[in-house]
Parts: structure tokens; C-alpha cells; sequence
């Protein structure tokens, strides 16, 4: 990259390398929404789920890596542990055949959308750029990795494999008020902004894990980006602070009470 954008925004780190600098990431704060001692004792867990998502990431935004190498059927015997001796040692992910023709299927099928495909074969997409920035307000160093951004189109699109990628209330969107995807999209477009890359538009381009592995790709309002904006910036005034003092605590009562939700009372009355 070139002028002022030249120390923020790299383009040839892995992304162990990414994860390894340090520096406030959206799971991060995703992490300090629930409570700041729940961010700081996080432990990051790799899971197969988590091999396949990684992928199903690279089959479709980076397949000239040829990095995902399709192992034997199961992780059981000499053959699995001699093919993970190999792919460990050139810096390869190895899955079982079926995790692999998995995610072969998921990313053939995001793919097979237009609007995905064309804005990650745009000519100016930058896939997989590592941004590294300050946040002027809290002092705190900040970084994000968005799987595609399209400078021509102000686009920054994320790929997410789903239970369930549908458009309705409780189908994709459900799973954005879960995960807190909506703060994932505020850092994320602050972080790019921040790095002289503006967002107009911020996708999640979600993909069901069985088949049909139906995609359907989802833009996020303004609105719910003005909305998570300020509650990202809280919890980095939030986490600032703790930095600052020491203290991370989880904010919870000694005791706490629960009651009766006004949702069964109005189902009893019914």
C-alpha cells in the first residue's frame, strides 16, 4: 500500500502471524461484551467445526494457496498420523476426506452466487489484508482482517458458515444477535475507516454447513451499524480503562434472583 496507509494495512502475513501481533481484534470485544474478566481469561480453541470453517475460507477467497490437503477417511491409524506429520511440516491443514469434500461443497456453493463471486474476483479486492491501527480516542491498538474488501465498491464482506443462512427473522439474522456479529461489522468498518479504507456497505455472505449448503449473502443496515458502533466503542472505553487500572471483573451480583419473565405471564394468561 502506498502514502500514510503504508504501515497499517499489510497484505503477504499468514494469518498466525495476524493472530500473533498484539492488538484489540472484534473477538476481542465480542469476548469483553459478555464481561471484561471473560475477555481476559479467554482461551482460543481449535475444533474441527473450526478446521472446516478455516477451509471453507480458503477454498473460496484464496484457492491458488493449495494449503487444505484432503487426508484418509478418519484421524484413526498410522496413515492419518504420517499424512499429519506431513501437511504439519509444510504449513498445511489436513482434513479427513469428508470434512474436506465439505468444505469443497460449501465453497462451490457460495460461489455459485454472482453478487459474492463478483465482489471477490473484483479486480481491486484486497482478500485477507491485516490492518493495524490506533483507535484516536482510547489510545488502544486495534486490528482486523476482513476476508474481502473492495475498494472500488466501499464493500467489506465477510464469509460465515451457518446452521441455518436464510433471511429470515429467526434464520441468519437470529444468529447475528447471537454471535454479536453486528459488533464484528462496527470494529471491523472502524478499523478499515481508521486505515483510510471506507465502508458504505457491510456484507456477511453466509453459507448453511449441510447440504443444499445454501448461501445467501446479507448487508447490514446503517442503523444496526450506528447501533453497534456505540456499543463497540463503550466496551473499548471499557476495556481501556481496565488496562489502565488492572481490574477485570465481570460486573455480576453476589447474588442474583430470577424471576419470572413477562413473557410467561402473558403465555399463562393466554
Amino acid at each position: 500500500m502506498q502514502g500514510d496507509n503504508e504501515l497499517m494495512i499489510e497484505l503477504d502475513i499468514s494469518n498466525k502471524e495476524y493472530r500473533d501481533r498484539p492488538a484489540i481484534s472484534s473477538s476481542d470485544v465480542k469476548a469483553a461484551a459478555k464481561s471484561l474478566a471473560h475477555w481476559k481469561g479467554a482461551e482460543r480453541k481449535e475444533t474441527t467445526a473450526f478446521d472446516i470453517g478455516t477451509a471453507f475460507h480458503e477454498l473460496c477467497l484464496e484457492p491458488h494457496k493449495k494449503s487444505i490437503i484432503c487426508g484418509p477417511e478418519n484421524r484413526l491409524g498410522k496413515r492419518w498420523k504420517e499424512a499429519k506429520e506431513e501437511a504439519d511440516a509444510a504449513g498445511q491443514l489436513l482434513l479427513t476426506s469428508g470434512d474436506y469434500n465439505k468444505a469443497k461443497a460449501m465453497s462451490e456453493a457460495a460461489l455459485s452466487n454472482q453478487k459474492l463471486f463478483d465482489l471477490i474476483y473484483a479486480d481491486d479486492a484486497l482478500i485477507e489484508a491485516s490492518i493495524f491501527v490506533q483507535d484516536p480516542e482510547t489510545g488502544l491498538q486495534l486490528k482486523t482482517r476482513p476476508d474481502c474488501y473492495v475498494k472500488s465498491k466501499k464493500v467489506c464482506l465477510d464469509l460465515k458458515s451457518t446452521v441455518d443462512a436464510g433471511p429470515g427473522d429467526r434464520d441468519f439474522p437470529a444468529q447475528l444477535w447471537k454471535y454479536k456479529y453486528d459488533l464484528q461489522a462496527a470494529f471491523y468498518r472502524h478499523c478499515c475507516q481508521l486505515a483510510g479504507l471506507p465502508v458504505a456497505y457491510f456484507c456477511f455472505a453466509a453459507t448453511e454447513k449441510v447440504s443444499p449448503y445454501a448461501t445467501c449473502l446479507h448487508m447490514v443496515d446503517e442503523e444496526v451499524l450506528q447501533f453497534a458502533h456505540e456499543k463497540m466503542m463503550n466496551i473499548l472505553r471499557r476495556i481501556a480503562k481496565a488496562e489502565k487500572e488492572g481490574v477485570y471483573s465481570t460486573d455480576w451480583p453476589e447474588i442474583n434472583i430470577i424471576r419470572l419473565p413477562e413473557w410467561m405471564k402473558h403465555d399463562d394468561k393466554e
